[in-house]
């Protein structure tokens, strides 16, 4: 029996880091900028597997927080035995996920797991999410799978992902409950408060594209001038996982009307080229980070904690919502793979539970069961006692 460590104790160095590099788009690399040689074979693969830059950039930073590990412990990854993994998961649930500390925040930031009064909606913990450490196993847990089948690696110290009995728990060993989650669609009411507090012709556009496409953020980013067209009513996006493949998807008809009074005073306006630019010079195309300031900024005037993906949630509500649409259309629209991924979108909200419990209580309560004129009051007194006629 292995004694289990101190967690609080282990710090990790920042000694490695995730580049981006030519062919593999991202690697793991020492203080020395050398790549560190199995994850670089990991990646390889994956990218010969044909997976986009964002997954295998997503894999190395789970792979570079392992190795850390491995080096604060003292351990070679290629030595680490299941007990080094359950402490791994340890130290992942004790420590504060550097990934919350955004720039800009301040001391009256409302506290990690609070709930927003306006809108219902949980901050981020500071600590790292239960998805996240199952995501991070299953990573390493390919990572040593594909290093043991190639040769070079040890067989695969994570636990399967399936429960083995030996704890009274339906998960794989080391693997976390994921709570599950109240809805995130915005309200009717909300969303023209938010609406409103927009303030100018780009940031309206933006909104309604989302809401009426239920485009992720990094699809809105992938819009082009070109990418518009709103004679059927369509935009092109570069959708998640689409390798620079681009897709036309449909919009309602008054995003039209926003995208063409923003391209109209559109600064550096161009035949062609990225269609969401700064407003301030020098006018650059909006990334990830500007994109999340258009909302951080109406969330400060209401007092709200919006995100964009709170879009595409109200855009498969409202579609699933609609007995006119089917399933394969919500599949459709909602660019899923499978059926199975549209459960996350189709419970309803809270002022929606809140609005059918009213309904239900304003109601009479129904009359109790009397016995028919048509029999005799003494033989339903026998057969029923206790039962008022």
């Amino acid at each position: 029996m292995t004694e289990a460590r101190d967690v609080l104790a282990i710090s990790l160095s920042n000694s490695m880091s995730v580049q981006e590099v030519p062919n593999l788009c991202w690697a793991v690399v020492d203080e020395n900028g050398v790549a560190i040689e199995p994850i670089r074979a990991f990646v390889t693969e994956l990218a010969a597997n044909g997976t986009s830059p964002s997954t295998r950039r997503s894999y190395c930073h789970d792979l570079l927080r392992w190795w850390r590990f491995c080096a604060a412990i003292g351990v070679a990854w290629d030595e680490a035995r299941t007990s080094d993994v359950r402490d791994f998961v340890r130290w992942l649930q004790a420590n504060p996920n550097p990934q919350r500390r955004r720039r800009g925040r301040v001391a009256t930031r409302p506290p990690a797991g609070s709930i927003n009064a306006v809108t219902g909606k949980t901050y981020l913990r500071d600590g790292y999410a239960p998805r996240t450490i199952n995501h991070a196993l299953s990573v390493l847990s390919a990572f040593y799978t594909f290093a043991y089948e190639d040769g070079f690696g040890p067989w695969n110290p994570v636990p399967s992902t399936h429960h083995d009995g030996r704890l009274p728990v339906r998960r794989g060993r080391y693997r976390q409950k994921v709570p599950t989650l109240q809805p995130r669609a915005i309200s009717e009411e909300n969303l023209q408060d938010l609406f409103a507090t927009l303030r100018n012709d780009r940031d309206r556009a933006l909104a309604t594209l989302a809401l009426s496409s239920g485009a992720r953020a990094g699809e809105l980013l992938s819009m082009t001038v070109r990418g518009i067209d709103p004679g059927p009513g369509v935009v092109a996006i570069e959708p998640k996982g689409g390798l620079g493949t681009r897709i036309w998807v449909p919009a309602a008809p008054e995003s039209f009307v926003w995208v063409a009074r923003y391209i109209a005073t559109r600064p550096l306006y161009a035949d062609d080229g990225p269609l969401w630019l700064t407003l301030r010079p020098p006018h650059q195309s909006l990334d990830y980070f500007a994109l999340r300031q258009v909302l951080e900024r109406a969330n400060k005037r209401l007092g709200t904690n919006y995100t964009w993906h709170d879009f595409r949630h109200t855009f498969s509500h409202r579609i699933l919502a609609d007995e006119r649409m089917t399933l394969t259309d919500a599949q459709a629209l909602m660019r899923h793979r499978n059926l199975d991924t549209l459960k996350a979108y189709s419970t309803a909200r809270l002022d929606e539970l809140v609005s059918a419990l009213h309904r239900h209580l304003s109601k009479p309560p129904p009359a109790p069961p009397r016995a028919s004129i048509a029999y005799d009051a003494s033989d339903i007194a026998v057969l029923f006692p206790g039962l008022q006629a």
